[in-house]
């Protein structure tokens, strides 16, 4: 192998290491604040479904345009009693569960 082919084997794979390491490191920083911010839309948007009682177009509205970089879902089967806010940014999370005469609490 000529000597800039090694030089470019071994310039590439330092290169992957770094651009892998950097992501490792960027990925452990940013997931608790993108936790914390799931959590705290999927809150506050059970809180103005169930706890405010307006509908699903009015809480949207109220929460752009950050609420449109998450993906989120009402899972509202234990109704009268219970129900579930989940948000999904990216590969993060957060629910928020309803609790008649509780009102919305931060999930797991």
């Amino acid at each position: 192998m000529s000597g800039t082919a090694r030089y470019w084997k071994w310039g590439g794979l330092a290169l992957a290491v770094v651009l892998i390491g950097g992501g490792a490191w960027a990925y452990g920083k940013a997931a608790p604040y993108a936790k914390i911010g799931g959590s705290y839309i999927a809150k506050q948007y059970c809180s103005c479904l169930f706890d405010a009682g307006r509908s699903e177009t009015s809480c949207r509205a109220e929460f752009q345009p950050d609420i449109e970089k998450f993906s989120l879902s009402v899972d509202r089967s234990g109704l009268p009693a219970h129900a579930r806010v989940t948000t999904h940014v990216a590969v993060f999370s957060g629910e928020a569960d309803y609790a008649e005469g509780y009102g919305c609490t931060v999930g797991k």
